[in-house]
Order: structure tokens, then C-alpha cells, then sequence
């Protein structure tokens, strides 16, 4: 009966420290293994991530340069069309390039996200006079990518100068803030259960407030651009095109729709190459010669001169070193050098250790504007007259084929003996001869509305190109989708 009792009792302190031992085994196992599978993912993430933000914020840095050089020329344009400087009659237009600005110091030169000068050329404004205000067409061109963008603009109210671009933020029909709501109903108090032995009147719990619902975004603004056509326009005939003037190679062609009742002239352009300056050009030829590159002094033959020429040790009965005071202006006998004559090579000739040249400059003879390849080069000639043989150094004396001596060596003294080597030099030939390059003229002619004729209009997106291509115009007017 005891053995009955004691089953039935059960050892309740033994099994609960066998949970807690279990329990304890289970939470360190969790700790050591869950860095293990956590870790490897956010470190991936976090690579993958920060690859991600680095391309998008580059690309977002080289679009934000773009847009900011647009909106530069943009700036600098509005401020420098003031009244006097506006085109006057309907279709009338005024161009700057980039080049134009910046020399009229109402911009600096522009950079491009490749550090590149902005194209001064190819980058312009130009204003065009509409009925009741203006289009601004503001177009860049960098090293790696050319667009443009229409600024309409007007004497408004709101300007603070002259004119100013026109506000286009128009406020969103019926669109409402969504503010979170809040339930005011509380549940009912839970249900409290009586306990064997008496408790005092339980704590009313208070009901949790909802959760706010999150704010609805806002929507995005989309925009419709309206356009106008005219049929049925009667105009006067064309005048007769203007004689050609010069113009920027930025000056757009204008070709006029025949019911284009905006468009009052049209203009074409001719491009051609004249000489528009001079400038030095060089021709250069590469000849040899010798130069005396230093001396030295050494013990030697009082009856011989010596001289070191590319290394090579020469006893010689003339002066050698003299040759180089020569120049161009000499044209005369030195020391022991014969002068020859001046003549004409094709090809610059080599000085050698009894020939030496000196270069006196070009023949343009042949040569009409410019020449094609090189001139004629002219050189004097000097001819060396004394003997010269090689030695073995400053104390030998020459010998004859047949091993006599030619002279003997006197007494041993400290001599200078100069030392030589040849090198080639550019010999340069310099003439002033004209530089041309691309000049632009423009031609146009006007005619005038006599009758408006019928003007439909619509509304559609921006840069219609099938509009656009049909004589559609843009009217200026915006409005919210």
C-alpha cells in the first residue's frame, strides 16, 4: 500500500529540474547555431546593397550635373533677355551658343560629369517670340550625351523681373489628406471568474487604442500640353530671299508649314571654307651634324693637333674647333674650312668629319598656299682642308701605308683637346601661311497672315511626335491630367 501511495504522489521536484536541464541545453544550443545561418545572409545583403547604391548614386550624380548646366543656361539666358534684347514680332527668334555666352560674360564655361569643357558650339539658347508669350529652347551637348528642354516664359505678375518662366504647379483637383481614424468603443470588460477564497474587485483593464491607419501618398502630377493646328490660313506670297550674311554654325534652318499661321519666316543656310586668319606653320627636317659636346686636357705631341671625334682619337695639321662659330650669315673660309656654296637638297644632307653643313632655311618655290609635304631645304657646305688621321691616342704621331713616319712627335706638352660627336637635329622652316576653316551665312524671307484661317486645338502629352510632324504646335497652355 505504500508503493501504491508513493507511485501515485510521483517525484515532482525531479522531473521539473529535468525540464529545466532540457530547456537550458536547448537555448544554447539556439544561441551557437543561429549566428551561424543569421550572419552569412546580412552580410550578403548587405554587399548586394551597397553594389546597388553605389551605380544609383552615380547615375544620379552624372543626370544631377546634366540638369544643373541645363539650368544654368537657362538662368543666365532669362537674365540677359531683357526688354530691348526680345525678339519683337510673332516668330521672330533670337540664338546664343554656349561660345556666345560665355564671351558676353553672362555664364562661365561649363564641365561635364567627365571633367570635359561642355561643346561651346553645339550647346545653345533660343528664344522664339509666340502670340502671347515665349518658348525658350535650351539645348546641351557634353562628351557623352546632347538633350534639351522648352521653358515657356512671360511678363507675369509674379515675376520679379522682365519676364520669368511660367509657374506650371497647378494644385490637385479633389485629391483630400486621409488623417487616421480612431474607434471610440472600448470591449467590454473581460469577465472576471470568482476564486475559492475572496479576492478583492479586480483592476478594469482599459482597451488598447487602434493603430493609426498610415497616410494615403499623395498622387504623382501628370501634365497635358495643348496644341493647336490651322487650316484654311491664307497667307501673301514669299519675299524675295535676303542677300547671305554671316551667322553662328549654331543658326538653325527654319522651314516654314504651309498653314503655319505662327511661322512668318523661313530661313536656310549656306556653310562653306575660306581662310579666316593666318598662322606660323613649321616644316622640319631631321639632318646630322657635328657638335663639340667638351675638352680636356692630356699630355701631347707638341707638333700635332689632336681632336676626339665619336669616340675616335684624330691627329690633324689645320684648327678643327673653329667650326663652331659657323652660322647661316657666315658664308666664307674658317680656319681650315673652305666654304663651298649654298644649295638646295631634297633630302637634308650628313656632315661627316671633313664635310660640314649648316642649315639655312626653305625653298617654297614648288609649294602653292601651303605645301603638301616638305619644302626644298637649303644648306651651306664647308669642306674641311687639312690632313686628319686616327691614332691610337695624344702622344702617337700618323703613319704612312708603309709604316714610316709622316712627322715626329717634338716634345711631350699639356694640350686642350676637344671632343666632338655627331647628332641628329631638327632643322625647322617656318612660314606664315593663311588658316581657313567653316564660315556660315543665312538668307531669309517673310510673309505675312492674311487670313487666320480655322484653329483646332487638343490636349496630349509632351512631344507629340506625330502632332508635331502634322503642323501641330504647341499653344503654351498646361494643365493637370
Amino acid at each position: 500500500m505504500y508503493n501504491e501511495e508513493y507511485e501515485k504522489r510521483g517525484f515532482p521536484f525531479r522531473d521539473f529540474l529535468l525540464k529545466l536541464i532540457l530547456i537550458i541545453i536547448f537555448v544554447f544550443l539556439l544561441v551557437w547555431l543561429l549566428p551561424k545561418f543569421i550572419t552569412p545572409a546580412i552580410n550578403k545583403n548587405l554587399e548586394n546593397n551597397n553594389s546597388t547604391i553605389n551605380k544609383e548614386e552615380i547615375n544620379a550624380l552624372a543626370s544631377q550635373i546634366f540638369y544643373d548646366n541645363i539650368e544654368r543656361m537657362k538662368d543666365a539666358a532669362i537674365s540677359y533677355y531683357t526688354n530691348e534684347r526680345l525678339p519683337k514680332e510673332v516668330g521672330d527668334s533670337d540664338t546664343m551658343t554656349l561660345s556666345d555666352m560665355i564671351g558676353k560674360k553672362i555664364i562661365t564655361p561649363l564641365i561635364d560629369k567627365n571633367n570635359n569643357a561642355v561643346d561651346v558650339e553645339k550647346s545653345y539658347v533660343k528664344i522664339t517670340k509666340t502670340d502671347d508669350e515665349y518658348i525658350l529652347k535650351v539645348n546641351l551637348k557634353d562628351s557623352e550625351t546632347e538633350d534639351y528642354i522648352l521653358v515657356h516664359l512671360g511678363c507675369y505678375d509674379y515675376c520679379e523681373g522682365y519676364i520669368c518662366e511660367k509657374d506650371t504647379n497647378v494644385p490637385i483637383k479633389g485629391a483630400k489628406d486621409e488623417k487616421p481614424t480612431t474607434n471610440p468603443e472600448k470591449e467590454p470588460t473581460p469577465e472576471v471568474v470568482p476564486q475559492p477564497t475572496p479576492q478583492p474587485d479586480p483592476i478594469p483593464v482599459p482597451d488598447p487604442e487602434p493603430e493609426p491607419e498610415p497616410e494615403k501618398p499623395s498622387e504623382e502630377k501628370e501634365y497635358e500640353y495643348e496644341y493647336a493646328k490651322t487650316t484654311g490660313a491664307t497667307f501673301s506670297e514669299w519675299s524675295k530671299w535676303t542677300q547671305y550674311e554671316k551667322t553662328s554654325c549654331s543658326t538653325e534652318a527654319i522651314t516654314c508649314a504651309e498653314n503655319d499661321p505662327k511661322c512668318s519666316q523661313e530661313l536656310k543656310r549656306y556653310d562653306r571654307k575660306e581662310q579666316i586668319g593666318t598662322y606660323e606653320k613649321e616644316y622640319v627636317a631631321t639632318s646630322s651634324k657635328q657638335v663639340q659636346v667638351g675638352s680636356y686636357e692630356e699630355k701631347s705631341c707638341a707638333n700635332w693637333e689632336y681632336v676626339i671625334i665619336n669616340s675616335k682619337t684624330y691627329a690633324v695639321t689645320k684648327t678643327y674647333t673653329v667650326i663652331n662659330t659657323v652660322t647661316k650669315y657666315t658664308q666664307k673660309n674658317v680656319g681650315g674650312w673652305n666654304y663651298g656654296g649654298r644649295n638646295t637638297y631634297t633630302n637634308p644632307p650628313t656632315s661627316s668629319n671633313g664635310k660640314y653643313y649648316v642649315f639655312v632655311g626653305a625653298d617654297y618655290s614648288y609649294c602653292q598656299s601651303t605645301c603638301q609635304t616638305l619644302p626644298n631645304f637649303v644648306y651651306d657646305e664647308y669642306t674641311y682642308t687639312g690632313n686628319m688621321s686616327e691614332v691610337s691616342s695624344t702622344t702617337a704621331t700618323p703613319v704612312s701605308s708603309s709604316t714610316e713616319v709622316v712627322a715626329n712627335c717634338g716634345e711631350i706638352v699639356t694640350k686642350t683637346i676637344p671632343i666632338y660627336r655627331t647628332i641628329n637635329v631638327s632643322d625647322i622652316a617656318t612660314r606664315t601661311e593663311p588658316l581657313y576653316g567653316t564660315v556660315c551665312y543665312k538668307s531669309t524671307r517673310t510673309r505675312e497672315l492674311i487670313n487666320a484661317g480655322q484653329t483646332i486645338k487638343q490636349w496630349s502629352y509632351y512631344n507629340n511626335k506625330t502632332l508635331l510632324n502634322n503642323d501641330w504646335y504647341y499653344t503654351g497652355e498646361v494643365r493637370v491630367k
